[in-house]
This record gives C-alpha cells, sequence and structure tokens, in this order.
C-alpha cells in the first residue's frame, strides 16, 4: 500500500487501517518462480507483499510473455479483480522467497469499507500506478534505444536500487531479454545498448546483475532524443 505519506489524524488512521490489513486474510509464502496471480483466473483474493519482488507479465500478439512491471514489498496486488470480479489481467510470479497476506474479497471488501483512510490510499495507489504506465509507455518505448533502455534502468535505480561500493544495485536482476520487453527492444538490440552503457562506465553488468555507476549520465542518456 505504497503511497504518500499522511500527517497528523491522517496518519493515525492510516496506521489502525494498515495494523487490521496485516491481521486480515493468512499468511502464505511463495517460492522463486511459483505463481502468485495467473493471467485469466478467476480467482478474487488480494496479495499484501511483505517482502521481495514480482515480475509482471502479459502475453502479446504471438502469445509470448511480456514483462509489464515489477512489483515489491509494501506492494498490493490482485486488488482489481476483488472490486470487479473479472478475471485477472496479468500474471505475477516470484523473483525470489516472498511473504505476503493472502486476504479473501470478502474480507478485503470489508476492510476497505470499515477504514476510509484505506480507501484513500487504495486510490492513490491506482492512481499513481496508471500514471506511471502512461509515462513508461512514453519513456520506454520512444526514441533510440540506449535512451529508452537508460529510463527503464533508471526508473528501477530510483525506485529499488540497493547502495554497493561498486555503485547502485539495479533490483531485481533482470534478463537481456526481460529488459526487451520492458521497453519494446529485441534482445541483441538491448544487448548492444548495454555494450555502450558499459564502455562509457555508465553501468557493469552480468547475468541478471546491473549496476548503475553514474546516475547523472544515466539520466542525460535517458533524456537523449
Amino acid at each position: 500500500m505504497n503511497g504518500a505519506s499522511a500527517t497528523g489524524p491522517e496518519a493515525a488512521s492510516a496506521d489502525r487501517a494498515r495494523s487490521a490489513l496485516m491481521r486480515a486474510g493468512t499468511p502464505r509464502t511463495y517460492e522463486a518462480g511459483e505463481i502468485m496471480l495467473l493471467a485469466g483466473g478467476t480467482d478474487t483474493f488480494v496479495l499484501v507483499l511483505l517482502n521481495g519482488f514480482a515480475k509482471v507479465t502479459t502475453t502479446d500478439s504471438r502469445h509470448a510473455a511480456v514483462l509489464v512491471d515489477i512489483r515489491a514489498g509494501g506492494d498490493v496486488m490482485g486488488e482489481t479483480a476483488a472490486f470487479d470480479s473479472e478475471p485477472r489481467s496479468a500474471t505475477a510470479t516470484a523473483v525470489e522467497r516472498m511473504s505476503v497476506r493472502r486476504i479473501s474479497q470478502d474480507e478485503w471488501l470489508a476492510w476497505m469499507n470499515r477504514h476510509q483512510a484505506a480507501n484513500l490510499a487504495i486510490s492513490r495507489s491506482l492512481a499513481h500506478r496508471s500514471r506511471t504506465a502512461v509515462r513508461r509507455r512514453i519513456q520506454f518505448t520512444r526514441g533510440p534505444v540506449i535512451a529508452r533502455l537508460s529510463s527503464a534502468v533508471l526508473d528501477l535505480t530510483e525506485q529499488y536500487g540497493a547502495r554497493t561500493p561498486e555503485g547502485l544495485s539495479v533490483r531485481p536482476g533482470l534478463t537481456h531479454a526481460e529488459w526487451g520487453e520492458l521497453i519494446g527492444a529485441g534482445e541483441r538490440r538491448v544487448q548492444h545498448a548495454l555494450q555502450e552503457l558499459r564502455t562509457a562506465k555508465v553501468v557493469s553488468y552480468g547475468r541478471c546483475r546491473l549496476t548503475v555507476h553514474s546516475l547523472p549520465a544515466l539520466r542525460r542518456i535517458a533524456a537523449d532524443p
């Protein structure tokens, strides 16, 4: 339930809502590679992610999986189906071992009805997600591949980057193919762009590992038309 911070009575109300949510449902653990939500599924439970990362994928016109988003600890997944009872629109897969709270549709809706602050937080979260999707569609799919890749790397680094002695480690680790799915580019073009960034000493990379050495340089490249 990530979102803008509240203060005063609003913060206290949000804390009560969050505490109630953490008591709702049942604890569940997903192992790396395990499907958490399946596109087309008719289940309506909600998942509150307590830690780790999940990859969200859909299918393209050739029925191939395409990475469209990353979710992390503190996020909520599956709430749309809980609201409208329609089939799941995407598949979510655990990147690593994850702990969650699995909450039934009835319990989720009851929680929403009991806590006004929850309605506001979820509405803000959905609005932020929608705005982010539009922004990414523009930044990740237009312009030179190296600029689009830099935008995607910058986006994940600013959200989930972990400080290391070498720089900022981008989390979660993505394959070259998955970076390509995010920006609408072929794997070979992603490899070429990564080589350019490495030659410029902006990043270093290995198998499912990417470290950013210069955020200012990455921002300049991302902004290059």
